[in-house]
């Protein structure tokens, strides 16, 4: 048996209670007023418990998670899902990482990283305005040094970041990935990033 999403909303809670619940059918109350006052964050987490709860009664689910919008203001502050969405929180060298990736959709080659220092400093300035213009460059420098191991150290930590807030089907679009000799890059389609 496969569902093609239609029934997703008005399933979602019916099916996580009773936890031994062994038919499945459309629920009789409308759940779209619980719904709407949630946060495009805890909508994503409840589908992915849903699809899990699906799997343990054994109907087989289409993926139910697809890659949101990245709404992303002249601040850099990153809005998921709408200008009104949800902020993705990070710590500032790792947010200007993510960005970076974002502005080049065709990836860099980690060799070449010190070609875009001053993009990197010019957007973590954007990012932490308070930071010391000295400091900013010595943050940067160790990023696109490649004897420091500053870069992967922040890629690991923006990537282990976004599986923490997105679900696991959803997350590697978003994540820096590649392999050696090969660009890295986000997989997430450039038409889901809006700079505003």
């Amino acid at each position: 048996m496969m569902i093609d999403g239609f029934f997703e909303a008005q399933l979602m809670w019916r099916l996580l209670f009773p936890a031994d619940r062994r038919e499945l059918r459309e629920p009789s109350a409308d759940y779209g007023g619980m719904l709407d006052g949630m946060e495009a964050a805890q909508l994503m987490a409840l589908m992915v418990m849903v699809q899990e709860r699906l799997k343990r009664l054994g109907v087989g689910v289409e993926r139910l998670a697809e890659p949101v919008e990245l709404f992303i203001d002249k601040n850099y502050n990153i809005r998921m899902c709408g200008a009104d969405g949800q902020i993705l929180n990070l710590r500032p060298l790792v947010k200007t990482l993510f960005i970076l990736f974002l502005k080049h959709p065709e990836g860099i080659l980690l060799k070449q990283r010190d070609a875009f220092r001053a993009e990197l400093e010019e957007i973590y300035g954007m990012i932490s305005p308070n930071t010391d213009r000295d400091d900013v460059k010595a943050r940067v420098a160790r990023l696109v040094d490649l004897e420091d191991n500053s870069f992967s150290e922040k890629a690991s930590v923006l990537n282990a970041r976004l599986k923490e807030l997105l679900p696991d089907e959803i997350a590697g679009e978003y994540q820096i990935s590649g392999y050696n000799g090969c660009p890295r890059k986000i997989r997430l389609n450039p038409l889901l990033v809006h700079w505003e």
